[in-house]
């Protein structure tokens, strides 16, 4: 998985590409969240319009993410979910815990 950041406004936005599961993919969305919160960036975007397969370990990568943002002060928002990653939140009941947009620009608005 490739990892790209990048800063709109106040907001920092993590461009992902590629696949979000076990291993290396999870671990290196986790590392690039944490590295923002340490350095004190509170609004953090997760654009999904590059992924190809999100899996059950990238969906418990979000959810650690999810909270430890929100412990630091923080919020993690997702934007451009595939249809499958988003039936697969939709099923394990995490769209209605988790902020996700269609696109880019409603989440960036809704910082």
């Amino acid at each position: 998985m490739e990892i790209a950041q990048r800063t709109i406004g106040d907001v920092a936005v993590i461009d992902l590409k590629g696949n979000v599961t076990l291993g290396a993919g999870e671990q290196k969305m986790r590392e690039s969240i944490d590295q923002l919160l340490a350095s004190g960036r509170k609004k953090i975007l997760l654009n999904f319009a590059n992924v190809t397969i999100l899996d059950s370990s990238g969906i418990g990568a979000i959810i650690k993410s999810f909270t430890t943002a929100k412990r630091e002060g923080g919020s993690l928002k997702l934007a451009s979910l595939s249809p499958l990653a988003r039936q697969m939140l939709s099923v394990t009941g995490l769209l209605s815990v988790l902020e996700v947009f269609d696109d880019e620009s409603s989440a960036l608005a809704s910082f």
